[in-house]
C-alpha cells in the first residue's frame, strides 16, 4: 500500500514539473552538444588544413619540375619526412574531431533515452518526437559543418621517362648545317690555294721554257763559234737540260692539294656516318619519383562546396545547394517543433504544409549523390591512382536523414496522443 501511494505520489509530481525538468534536459543538452560540434569542427578544420598541406609537398608540379628532386635523394627523404609529419599531425586532429562526434552521438542517445522515460508514462510519442527532432537537428548541423567527401588523384612511384634521340632534337640539325657549312669553307680554302698553285705553275713553266729557249739559241750561235764554241754550248746544253725539270717541280702540288681535299670529304663523311649512327640512338634515364605524387586532392563538406561555387561566381546552384541540403531540413526540423511544442497550430492544413516543405528537402538524394560520387571515383582508372574516401560528416548527415523518416511517422503520433489528452481533461 505504502509503494502503491509513494508511486502515485511520484506520478503527480511527475506530471506536474516534467516540463521544466525536460526543459532543463533540453538546455543542457543543447549547451553539451553546440560545445562538442564546435570542437568537432574546429580539429576537422586543422585536419583539413594539414592534408591540403599534404597535397602541397607532394604536388606534381613541384617535384617534376624541382631540379634537386632529379638528381638528389636527400630532397625526397626531405618530403617523406615533412610528409609523416603533416600526416601525422592530420590523424591525429581528424581523431580528435571523430571522438568529438561519437560523444556527441552517445549523450544524444542519453538524452533520447532519458526524455523518453521521463514522459513514457504521460506522452510517450511526444518525448520520442520531441528529442529526435533535437537530436536530428545537432546532427544535421555536425554533418554538414564537417567534411563528407575526401577525393585524391596521385601515382604512386611515378616515373617519368627522361628520354630522346639526338636525331630529332633543334640542336642534332643545327650541328649538321655547321658541319656542311664549314665543309664549304674548307672546299672554298683548298680550290682557291690549288688555283693559286696552278697559277704559279703555269708561270713558272712559261718562264722555263722562255729561258730553255733562249738557252738553245744561244747554245746554237755559240757553237758556231771557233775553237771553244763547241765546249760552250755543250755547257749552255747541260743548263738547258737542267732548267728543264723546274716546269714539272710544282705539279705534285696540285695532285698534294688533290688528296687533302679527298681526305677531308673522307673525314667528314665518317664523322657525319658516326654521328647519325649515335644520333639514332635513344639517351635517357627512367627517373622514378618514389612515394606518392598528387594531382589533385579535395576535402570538402556542404559548406566548401557553397563557398568555392559563391567564389567561381554559380550563384544558382550554391542557392540551391544551400538551401535543399541545410536550410529546408532546418525549417522542416522547426516546423516539427513548434508543431509538437504547440498542437493546437498543427492542424490538417499545418501537416500538409510541412509534407510539401518536407518533398523539397534533397538531403536523402544529396547522400546518395555523395555515395555514387565515391564509388564512381574509387574505380575510375584514369591512368593515375584515384582515391574517394567517405569523411565522417556524411555519415552524422545519414543518421539525420533516418531520424528525419522516423520523425514523420512519430510526429503524426504525437499529434493524436496530445488531441486524445486534450479531450480527456476536458
Amino acid at each position: 500500500m505504502y509503494i502503491y501511494s509513494h508511486n502515485k505520489i511520484n506520478m503527480l509530481l511527475l506530471k506536474k514539473y516534467w516540463k521544466p525538468i525536460l526543459a532543463i534536459l533540453t538546455i543542457t543538452y543543447l549547451f553539451w552538444a553546440i560545445n562538442l560540434i564546435t570542437e568537432s569542427k574546429k580539429y576537422s578544420a586543422k585536419a583539413q588544413e594539414e592534408k591540403n598541406k599534404i597535397a602541397d609537398i607532394l604536388n606534381f608540379n613541384d617535384r617534376l619540375l624541382n631540379f634537386q628532386e632529379w638528381v638528389s635523394e636527400a630532397e625526397w627523404e626531405r618530403k617523406n619526412k615533412k610528409y609523416n609529419d603533416v600526416f601525422a599531425q592530420a590523424e591525429m586532429y581528424n581523431a580528435k574531431a571523430i571522438n568529438y562526434g561519437v560523444t556527441l552521438l552517445y549523450i544524444s542517445l542519453a538524452f533520447g533515452i532519458l526524455v523518453a522515460l521521463l514522459l513514457f508514462s504521460i506522452k510517450p510519442y511526444f518525448g520520442l518526437a520531441l528529442s529526435l527532432s533535437i537530436i536530428a537537428l545537432t546532427l544535421l548541423l555536425e554533418g554538414v559543418l564537417n567534411p563528407m567527401l575526401e577525393v585524391g588523384a596521385f601515382k604512386e612511384n611515378l616515373t617519368v621517362k627522361a628520354k630522346v634521340k639526338p636525331i630529332e632534337t633543334p640542336a642534332y640539325e643545327y650541328g649538321m648545317v655547321r658541319v656542311d657549312s664549314m665543309d664549304n669553307r674548307l672546299n672554298t680554302m683548298v680550290d682557291t690555294l690549288d688555283q693559286k698553285i696552278t697559277s704559279v705553275t703555269n708561270d713558272i713553266h712559261e718562264r722555263s721554257k722562255n729561258a730553255q729557249n733562249k738557252l738553245k739559241s744561244i747554245s746554237t750561235f755559240s757553237s758556231k763559234v771557233p775553237l771553244y764554241g763547241k765546249k760552250i754550248s755543250e755547257k749552255i746544253n747541260a743548263l738547258t737540260s737542267a732548267i728543264q725539270p723546274l716546269t714539272d717541280l710544282t705539279h705534285p702540288l696540285n695532285d698534294q692539294l688533290l688528296q687533302v681535299k679527298n681526305l677531308k670529304n673522307g673525314v667528314l663523311d665518317s664523322l657525319k656516318s658516326i654521328a647519325d649512327s649515335y644520333a639514332d640512338t635513344t639517351y635517357g634515364i627512367d627517373k622514378v619519383f618514389p612515394g606518392r605524387t598528387y594531382f589533385y586532392y579535395q576535402n570538402k563538406g556542404v559548406f566548401d562546396i557553397i563557398d568555392i561555387l559563391v567564389k567561381s561566381k554559380n550563384y544558382v546552384v550554391a542557392i540551391c545547394i544551400g538551401l535543399f541540403s541545410f536550410i529546408i531540413p532546418c525549417i522542416k526540423l522547426g516546423a516539427s517543433l513548434f508543431m509538437l511544442l504547440f498542437p493546437k497550430f498543427s492542424s490538417r492544413r499545418a501537416q500538409s504544409i510541412l509534407s510539401f516543405i518536407s518533398k523539397w528537402s534533397m538531403a536523402d538524394v544529396f547522400v546518395v549523390g555523395a555515395f555514387l560520387s565515391y564509388l564512381s571515383f574509387s574505380n575510375m582508372s584514369p591512368g593515375v591512382d584515384v582515391e574517394a574516401n567517405i569523411v565522417f560528416g556524411l555519415y552524422f548527415f545519414l543518421c539525420y536523414i533516418i531520424i528525419s523518416i522516423l520523425l514523420g511517422a512519430l510526429l503524426k503520433r504525437s499529434i493524436n496522443e496530445s488531441a486524445l489528452l486534450e479531450t480527456k481533461n476536458n
